[in-house]
């Protein structure tokens, strides 16, 4: 019997957990429709989270950013390239504000790309080039819709202990 593939702890899980102030699996499962058991086997990659998993997750510890992190890894999201990179602010605007910076050079590249309807063998160079930034930009851009999910989350918790 060949042994089983180590998984990788699921550490976005575990933080979302803690930022939602459930500091032991037991108080979660208060909250979250699984066992203690179940949320420990689940932070820690033994046990896969399915997709209707991580909408329990994200709804219960009114965790957003916790989707896309999710969709990170699994199967599909991997297929697509998908990334959730949380970087800090500043460095996560700065980089946002240079590729929009690039983004014009890109655009007229691929407008005279598309100018026949058609990408001949001497544009399947820049073609590629044009596809890679727009993926940077996009990661660059779900990095920010990260932290603003995270902040305004961090927010709404705050200002609701606050009147307790």
């Amino acid at each position: 019997m060949s042994e089983m593939a180590k998984k990788e702890p699921l550490a976005f899980l575990r933080e979302a957990r803690l930022r939602a102030g459930y500091v032991s699996r037991g108080t979660a499962s208060i909250r979250v429709p699984f066992s203690p058991e179940t949320i420990g086997r689940h932070e820690r990659g033994e046990a896969e989270v399915e997709p209707e998993d991580a909408l329990i997750y994200a709804q219960c510890y009114k965790a957003p950013d916790l989707l896309p992190r999710y969709c990170a890894i699994c199967p599909v999201g991997k297929a697509l390239g998908k990334t959730a990179t949380v970087l800090p602010l500043p460095f996560a605007t700065l980089r946002v504000s240079h590729l929009i910076d690039e983004a014009q050079d890109v655009a007229d590249c691929l407008e005279r790309i598309a100018f026949d309807g058609k990408i001949t063998l001497d544009e399947v160079k820049d073609f590629e080039a044009a596809v890679k930034f727009l993926r940077e930009l996009a990661e660059s851009i779900e990095s920010m819709c990260l932290i603003a999910r995270t902040a305004a989350s961090d927010c709404t918790s705050r200002s609701g202990r606050s009147g307790k």
